[in-house]
């Protein structure tokens, strides 16, 4: 291409153009889908790569709108494996967080309306089921938050 698109770039193939006006057609249909989107050209190959906040089907349908054909050949959303990592981290750290807050308000729930925990006389038992309840669904919420972010990143990376 010209000059090296950013990596997220979507890209399009658009085979078969004749001449600067065909081409000049493809880029215009892409500038009316997305005013502030930025083009890449490899004519010979018939590719045309976009840094455009429109999805990639949007660009491939106002160029295809257009009267080309145009085929998505990757679709430049959410970043590399750094990316992925990232959400999967987060979405654990989420996961704990809210499995804690679940599992404190299970265990209060439990002390509060379990007839055997508010009788006189009782050992204490619930209350310390408050902090059991708590880190166990934290600990749920681990690995459950991490495949929520391993599952969400790979479908941003795929597009």
């Amino acid at each position: 291409m010209s000059a090296v698109p950013p990596p997220d770039a979507r890209v399009l193939a658009v085979p078969g153009l004749a001449g600067p006006a065909e081409r000049e057609a493809v880029l215009r249909a892409i500038a009316a889908c997305d005013p502030a989107a930025r083009s890449w050209a490899d004519w010979p190959r018939g590719m045309v790569a976009v840094a455009s906040a429109a999805p990639a089907a949007a660009l491939r349908d106002a160029v295809r709108a257009a009267g080309y054909p145009a085929t998505i050949l990757r679709a430049g959303r959410g970043g590399g494996a750094a990316s992925v990592v990232g959400r999967v981290i987060l979405y654990a750290v989420l996961g704990g967080a809210l499995g804690v807050a679940l599992g404190s308000g299970l265990g209060i729930a439990n002390a509060v309306l379990n007839p055997e925990c508010t009788r006189p006389g009782s050992s204490g038992g619930c209350a310390i089921g408050v902090g059991i309840f708590a880190v166990l669904l934290g600990m749920l919420g681990i690995p459950a938050g991490a495949m929520a972010g391993l599952v969400h990143g790979l479908a941003r990376r795929r597009g």
